[in-house]
């Protein structure tokens, strides 16, 4: 009996998901569960902002995961991460980044865009272009790094690696800096090695263990 009382509920919980989805598209789903945690984050960030001389990782919540000031102790370090995070996120946070004028970003972001990010994927390479150009306009001195998008399951190589490539185009053009870590945590078999993520997106300390020492001269070189 109670076996068939939890089929009966789940396919009823199904039967609601799908009525749900008919009303709503997906990102609007995203967008009403991460909505407040994102305006806490956004809130915190006002009220802790950003120095001159700091470092910040700005991203979505790969960045957010990253103990900062442990992977580079001693270091003037802000997390600017905020899951589930695009790049129209980043667009409407900056000013918290530029208004401290820090000595460097070192931003990873638009894995989010591939899925609920502008459904017009030129916007986003647009918006893309438009943080490197407000950070270089309203913050001249700040040292921009712009991070490849890691891999993820094998269904999004394609995608991953066609935004990859418009970053390293955008950041040719804007004259930044431009980091490839895609194809250190690259599989066989074009997905995310197992070892650095336990579900094909986010790191394990393995993972941040490899980003450390692929950023260790970068940091280096802002001390």
């Amino acid at each position: 009996m109670r076996i068939l009382t939890r089929i009966s509920f789940a396919l009823n919980l199904l039967v609601i998901l799908g009525l749900i989805g008919l009303f709503f598209s997906r990102p609007a789903l995203i967008e009403g569960f991460l909505g407040p945690m994102i305006e806490r984050k956004v809130s915190f960030f006002d009220s802790f902002s950003v120095k001159e001389g700091d470092i910040v990782f700005l991203g979505d919540s790969i960045t957010e995961g990253g103990d900062w000031y442990e992977i580079f102790p001693g270091t003037a370090l802000k997390n600017r991460g905020i899951g589930g995070d695009t790049t129209t996120g980043v667009l409407s946070r900056l000013h918290q980044i530029t208004d401290g004028k820090p000595s460097a970003v070192f931003l990873k972001i638009g894995t989010n865009d591939l899925t609920h990010g502008p459904s017009d994927r030129s916007v986003s390479y647009l918006q893309y272009q438009t943080i490197i150009q407000r950070i270089q306009d309203e913050s001249p001195a700040t040292r921009v790094f712009l991070q490849s998008v890691l891999p993820r399951g094998v269904e999004y190589r394609e995608e991953v690696e066609h935004y990859n490539r418009e970053i390293q185009r955008i950041a040719t053009e804007q004259k930044v800096e431009f980091i490839d870590l895609y194809p250190h945590f690259l599989a066989e078999d074009g997905s995310i090695r197992d070892e650095l993520s336990n579900d094909e997106l986010h790191l394990m300390g393995e993972g941040y263990l490899l980003w450390q020492g692929l950023l260790a001269d970068h940091i280096e070189s802002l001390q």
